[in-house]
């Protein structure tokens, strides 16, 4: 099963599973060798995903993310909800970071909601109750990816955990609940793009990531996807070896998905910033049997 964005409103996304692509396809690979799987926007191309565990059944899930306004932290705090600093590792604020709050209630399995703030000036921020959920029960993590700062936590790249990611209650009235969030480490910022060596230009492409062993560690791995018009996807992610491969890929307006993907080897060290652009000729890939190609036969642009 695939997840698409429905609607995108300014305050609120839902997110809904729509139908499955062919068993052959690779889309098949979704639950079996990856942890993270894409909500694909159909305007853009781009993916969003979703965090889910390895070689798990999933159910259909409702993900509702209400976007806070920058400087929420002007909200009277007197009216429940979680307070709280960032501070970087050396323990100054940090100003401008983004904390995510999201619900975590096991009668509320197959939804939660996710509240965002930025920091103020002082590191301070402000997240209100959550008053449209029964759950108080609340996780915190924090990022701030203009600076490299890896979100706080667990994520299916990291060695160990990342700071920090306070869990606690998150009161419906009086005094809120105060708290802090350390950030971590830092990673490298990564856009992605396919050229093809036939047009000699940018194309979409869904892209297979994953890191490479590291002894005692346990990665999972990603599926990404640059922009319909060849622009690139940009990921923030840890220090390390990965495999990137190309699972899937436009030609002359119609989608393939290859058979023995093109395959490259990426070393990144914190702070850097790359541009890493993938050369293909679509003319020499071997497509796998689809609903676009029934026949398997490769690309002539």
């Amino acid at each position: 099963m695939v997840f698409a964005s429905l609607e995108e409103g300014k305050h609120m996304r839902f997110l809904i599973p729509i139908a499955a692509a062919p068993a052959n396809s690779w889309c098949k690979h979704l639950f079996t060798k990856i942890d993270i799987y894409p909500l694909w926007n159909n305007h853009s191309g781009r993916r969003k995903v979703l965090f889910v565990k390895k070689n798990a059944i999933v159910t259909p899930l409702a993900l509702m993310v209400v976007a806070l306004a920058a400087g929420q932290d002007t909200v009277p705090h007197s009216s429940g909800g979680i307070s709280g600093l960032v501070r970087y590792p050396d323990g100054t604020p940090s100003a401008g970071a983004t904390v995510s709050a999201v619900t975590e209630c096991k009668y509320e399995v197959h939804v939660n909601f996710v509240q965002d703030a930025k920091t103020s000036a002082d590191g301070s921020f402000y997240v209100p109750p959550f008053l449209v959920s029964g759950c108080n029960h609340i996780r915190l993590s924090a990022k701030k990816v203009e600076e490299l700062w890896l979100k706080t936590g667990r994520d299916v790249f990291y060695e160990k955990d990342n700071g920090t990611t306070p869990v606690l209650e998150a009161p419906r009235s009086g005094s809120p609940t105060t708290t802090e969030i350390k950030l971590g480490n830092r990673g490298a910022l990564v856009s992605f793009r396919v050229r093809d060596a036939a047009t000699d230009r940018f194309i979409w492409a869904g892209l297979y990531l994953k890191r490479m062993p590291v002894p005692g560690a346990k990665f999972g791995s990603m599926m990404i996807a640059t922009g319909r018009d060849g622009s690139p996807d940009t990921l923030l992610f840890p220090a390390g070896h990965y495999e990137v491969s190309v699972e899937r890929y436009s030609c002359s307006g119609t989608d393939y998905f290859t058979n023995s993907p093109p395959r490259e080897i990426l070393t990144v060290e914190a702070g850097q910033r790359i541009a890493k652009d993938i050369s293909v000729d679509v003319r020499l890939i071997k497509p796998m049997s689809s609903y676009n190609n029934p026949e398997g036969k490769p690309c002539k642009p």
